[in-house]
Order: C-alpha cells, then sequence, then structure tokens
C-alpha cells in the first residue's frame, strides 16, 4: 500500500513492533489505523473503537492494508498491543511534524475513560492542543502522580516562543508559569489574572 510522505500511516510505518514476529498477522499501522478512525468517529474507549472497526471492517480493511486477514482482529489483540507499545513513541507519532504554524495552545490533563484495570490505576495524560489546526502538539503519560513534573518535562519538548499557552485551572502553578516563561511563551490573560489571584506554590 503507497502512503503519501509525511502521513500518520508512513509515521506509523517506521515504528518498532513490539510484537513477536509470529504474532503479527495484524499490521501495527493498520491497526493504530483503524482505532484512530474509530476515535475520530466519537468512540472514546478501547472497547468502542474495537466494536467500531469490527462494524466497518469491509469498508477499512483494504484502505489500511489489513485485507490479507480473514476478519477483524480479537478485543485482546488490541488489548496486548497497546500495553506493549512505547507509548512516548506512539504519541510523537500521532502528533506528527513540529506545530510552528500554531499560535496558542492548551495544555490539559485527562484521565483516559476504561483504562482503569482491577488493581491497576487509570492511565493519566498530559496533552498539549493547538488552538488554529486543534492539532496535539505534544503528549506524555502520568508516571506515579507527578503531574507538575510531567506538565514541565512537555513544556521542555515544545517550541513556546511567542505563542500563547492556555492552561487548566489544576495546573496552572508558579513552577509551570515560570518554565513558560522563561521559554519565551506568555500565558493567557485568564492565566495572569488567576496567578495574581491565588496562592499558587
Amino acid at each position: 500500500m503507497e502512503v503519501q510522505s509525511g502521513s500518520l500511516m508512513e509515521r506509523l510505518r517506521q515504528m518498532q513492533d513490539p510484537r513477536r514476529r509470529e504474532g503479527r498477522r495484524y499490521r501495527l499501522p493498520g491497526l493504530i489505523g483503524m482505532l484512530t478512525l474509530a476515535a475520530v468517529h466519537g468512540e472514546g474507549s478501547l472497547r468502542g473503537m474495537w466494536l467500531w472497526g469490527c462494524a466497518h471492517w469491509q469498508e477499512i480493511a483494504r484502505p489500511l492494508d489489513l485485507w490479507s486477514a480473514e476478519g477483524p482482529p480479537a478485543y485482546v489483540t488490541l488489548w496486548n498491543l497497546l500495553g506493549a507499545m512505547d507509548s512516548e513513541a506512539l504519541g510523537k507519532a500521532m502528533c506528527g511534524a513540529d506545530s510552528g504554524e500554531e499560535t496558542a495552545i492548551s495544555v490539559d490533563g485527562k484521565v483516559l475513560r476504561g483504562s482503569k484495570r482491577n488493581r491497576t490505576s487509570a492511565l493519566q495524560v498530559i496533552t498539549a492542543t493547538g488552538h488554529e489546526y486543534r492539532k496535539v502538539v505534544a503528549q506524555r503519560n502520568v508516571a506515579e502522580d507527578k503531574v507538575m513534573d510531567t506538565v514541565i518535562a512537555l513544556l521542555h519538548e515544545m517550541p513556546l516562543e511567542g505563542k500563547i499557552i492556555s492552561l487548566d485551572a489544576g495546573l496552572l502553578q508558579r513552577t509551570v508559569v515560570k518554565t513558560i516563561v522563561e521559554k519565551g511563551g506568555p500565558t493567557s490573560g485568564r492565566s495572569r489574572v488567576i496567578m495574581a489571584n491565588s496562592s499558587a506554590q
């Protein structure tokens, strides 16, 4: 299957597949592509994305280069694949090229619905999204509840000079704002007001 240069499918092809060679009945780019299409169509959980993929298999299998398989993958196939993947590398592949065209970026924390299993805590991520094109600029998993450390690490990954950065209220801490200012990115006017009238540490 031919893919366009710089496209999501091309970036996914360059990722390392964590599965053993004999366990690769479905190609990684196609599986992630299926989940992405399901998310674009409003599915917010892995199970919902899988069900959407099963329902639309005849439409998506050939375009995603999954046509050689007899039918859609089992739910556990997707679960095991995502659990084994390098989440940081996947996030960068999904984000794509540098978002220098964005002039304003929102930084927000999210808990992924449906990610909690038994004694395992739900997966929490910090996401930076551009206002103009609604593109995910960067994303990081929160490890060991170190939310502020994750926010600062994510900000250091992005070019902030001249950009307006808006923050979720829970992330509006002095160390975070200081990092933004030091990198040349002014916070939004609303953020400055909150900082001036809060006891943020």
